[in-house]
């Protein structure tokens, strides 16, 4: 099914310019044809569109200099250009890739190219559209300014030092049995979105949700010289958070509503992980395991940590050394550590 949205046409040939917008009008695209370049940057700053067809050959302005104004700008950089041009020149080409065109066509053009060429560089903005949304919503503002502007190759495999942060939200199964289940997935939803914010908040990047639970990194995309207690303080965050929340759903059951929490830091591998039927962006390694593991360890409320994650904590926080514990799968014994409630978790939770 081909794709619809809002072009921006550039080009002085006023016959090219007429017959060209008929065409694409035709084929169901909304269309803004414009034949001066300086006109068309202040359109195309002003009114929101969906891709940019660009004639090289311009007054005042050539396509290759406004394809460089608007890949500066904010406003435009994420819009995909396709140049044209009636020059077969390899130079053309090469500028026009290195400047940012997402295509480069030589006039003149088969109806069926552009409109083939057309829907390809759409759905390739709907793809990134969908991941630019995911990852301004998963990331503090700031860090995903800085992941938007400067992307690590999409298919990459890094290896990398971090913190893994796992909770689990624990008594919630009675609670859905006591409510219908569109009350209880606007609960769930709430709950998330505020551990979540705790992991925003701190700088993390949420990894996953698992169930009545998620995961979350600490070090990646960015990585902070004190990722460690970044992820120690989202968990603070997370209990008084859940505290506050729990209180209201304990009223439905006869069971408190808490959380458990464990952090694991160390050397993993961060990247797409999946098959070419689909993938998702994760980490995987030893500290990823410990950490889960971690998590059943925790009672109500409670933080369980690795030495990894204690040995660069800073001094403000307050922990506890626990004996070793056997984890399940690991032969050798883990040394571990409780963070010691500061006084108003201990308060709201009393």
């Amino acid at each position: 099914m081909r794709q619809t949205g809002k072009i921006l046409l550039v080009d002085d040939d006023d016959f090219f310019l007429t017959v060209t917008e008929d065409l694409l009008k035709e084929a169901g695209y909304q269309v803004t044809a414009v034949p001066d370049p300086v006109k068309a940057l202040n359109i195309a700053e002003s009114e929101p569109h969906d891709l940019i067809l660009l004639d090289v050959v311009l007054p005042r302005m050539d396509g290759l200099e406004m394809l460089q104004v608007l890949k500066q700008s904010p406003l435009t950089t994420h819009v995909p250009v396709l140049l044209l041009t009636i020059e077969h020149r390899e130079n053309i080409l090469v500028s026009g890739l290195r400047r940012g065109a997402d295509d480069v066509l030589f006039k003149p053009i088969q109806t069926e190219e552009l409109l083939a060429r057309i829907d390809l560089a759409l759905r390739r903005k709907k793809q990134l559209d969908v991941m630019r949304t995911v990852i301004r919503r998963h990331l503090d503002p700031s860090i995903a300014r800085q992941v938007l502007d400067k992307p690590a190759p999409a298919r990459q495999l890094i290896r990398t030092h971090l913190s893994v942060l796992f909770v689990d939200l624990r008594g919630f199964t009675k609670v859905v049995e006591a409510i219908s289940p569109d009350r209880a997935a606007d609960l769930l939803n709430s709950l998330f979105e505020e551990l979540v914010g705790c992991v925003v908040k701190q700088g993390g990047t949420l990894d996953k949700f698992l169930g009545d639970g998620l995961m979350a990194l600490f070090g990646t995309p960015v990585e902070y010289p004190d990722n460690e207690t970044r992820a120690v303080r989202a968990a603070k965050d997370m209990i008084r958070s859940a505290t506050q929340i729990g209180l209201k759903l304990s009223e439905l059951v006869d069971r408190p509503v808490d959380v458990g929490v464990g952090i694991c830091a160390g050397e993993v591998v961060v990247g797409p992980i999946g098959s070419r039927f689909g993938s998702s962006l994760t980490a995987i390694g030893r500290p990823v395991n410990t950490a889960a593991r971690l998590t059943a360890l925790a009672r109500g409320n409670e933080i369980i940590i690795s030495k990894s994650v204690a040995d660069h904590l800073d001094p403000e926080l307050t922990i506890e050394k626990l004996p070793p514990a056997q984890l399940k799968g690991k032969r050798d014994l883990l040394e571990i550590y409780r963070v010691v409630p500061d006084q108003d978790s201990e308060n709201s939770a009393g």
